[in-house]
């Protein structure tokens, strides 16, 4: 099977007919398919984000392109060039790409000048000065030049494994979870960092994460894995406003699920019961009266929150209420466990924030804002 690419949000500087282009892709191991007939095109100057969990097979997607490991079936070209068919693969030196791994693979008795210069050792020795000179400051890295790898943090260390691997110009540019390593600080700044050096570069860029929130700050198009094969693929935008199924919507931050069904048409949606409660939930296709439905909910504050005397909800949102189940203190506030419907065998556990710590057993009432829910019909089994 095969998946047609989505145009990239920054058409300016993607070029049509050349890039990587990835076909009927397919891997296995030990019995196991790790990558199931996977086609993906990322054109020049586009910057495309595979997302999913451990052991979706992304980081095998990644070797393959490397050219660390060999197809069983399909294909990989770059710019038309043949890299991988099955069972063959060029070698990783002869194919113009560079990959920066998640341990940055930074040769610790080097210093950091000597490092991002070390694949420009056949270019004139002024030459070669001048480009890690013009990487160390794109990089933001120049004062480091003369330190090793220990002596710099592991932000630093990230900004001189991405200078390295640009600064032999390479034809395609891969990383693979990058930021898994930084801390929460760090991950932003480079997020930043990333987005602001991917939209001067004109190669494609294949980028491994499990994060899609952080995928959606630079990526012109998110990819998402599922088991070896293409659930989603579009502009963040699109992936994030109408996820294609639950599994995406979780990845998406619609984090809490419920289970209900549908009662009756209600405009561009459905009201859907979970008990004796009513909810209007958009997105529910076209389906008869009674069948399951799963809800997608967003859990942070900015979607749902506890209705108090001091916190009414506002007129334009839904109300819900479930008994209080658990308490945990969270940075001063207590999040409480809220169970939608019997207590026993709860249509979901919403979790809200509370100045106070409630009772066990205490009923309470939910706000939930607009557009923080997404329906889906439930499979049949």
């Amino acid at each position: 099977m095969s998946f047609a690419a989505v145009p990239s949000q920054s058409q300016s500087r993607v070029v049509s007919g050349a890039g990587l282009e990835i076909a009927d892709l397919t891997r296995r191991l030990g019995g196991q398919t790790i990558l199931a007939e996977m086609s993906l095109q990322v054109a020049r100057g586009e910057v495309a984000c595979i997302v999913g969990p451990s052991g979706c097979g992304k980081s095998t997607l990644l070797r393959l392109v490397a050219g660390l490991d060999r197809p069983d079936a399909g294909e990989v070209r770059l710019d038309g060039r043949l890299l991988s068919s099955a069972g063959w693969a060029m070698e990783p030196q002869k194919r113009r790409t560079n990959m920066v791994f998640q341990d940055y693979a930074l040769w610790p008795h080097m210093t950091v000048e000597a490092i991002v210069g070390y694949g420009l050792h056949k270019l004139p020795v002024a030459e070669r000065r001048a480009k890690v000179a013009d990487w160390l400051e794109r990089l933001r890295i120049t004062p480091l030049a003369r330190r090793l790898p220990a002596q710099i943090s592991g932000g630093q260390q990230q900004r001189v494994a991405i200078a390295r691997a640009l600064a032999t110009a390479p034809d395609l540019l891969l990383l693979d979870e990058p930021l898994s390593n930084l801390d929460v600080q760090l991950r932003a700044e480079m997020r930043r960092d990333f987005a602001r050096l991917f939209s001067g570069l004109g190669q494609p860029v294949l980028y491994v994460t499990h994060d899609a929130q952080e995928a959606a700050a630079f990526a012109d198009r998110l990819v998402v894995m599922k088991a070896g094969r293409i659930e989603q693929e579009g502009p963040p935008e699109a992936v994030f406003g109408r996820p294609a199924s639950p599994w995406v919507a979780a990845l998406a931050g619609y984090d809490i699920r419920l289970s209900g069904r549908a009662v009756a048409a209600d405009g561009s949606g459905w009201r859907v019961a979970f008990g004796e409660q009513l909810l209007r939930v958009q997105g529910v296709p076209l389906l008869a009266e009674g069948r399951p439905v799963i809800v997608m909910l967003r859990g942070d504050p900015r979607a749902v929150r506890a209705v108090t005397p001091q916190a009414p909800a506002p007129e334009d949102w839904q109300q819900l209420s479930g008994q209080v189940t658990g308490s945990l203190l969270e940075s001063g506030d207590w999040r409480a466990d809220i169970a939608i419907g019997d207590p026993d065998r709860p249509a979901a556990v919403i979790g809200v924030l509370l100045p106070e710590r409630p009772r066990i057993g205490t009923m309470l009432t939910l706000a939930i804002a607009p557009g923080a829910m997404l329906g889906f019909a439930a499979e049949k089994r």
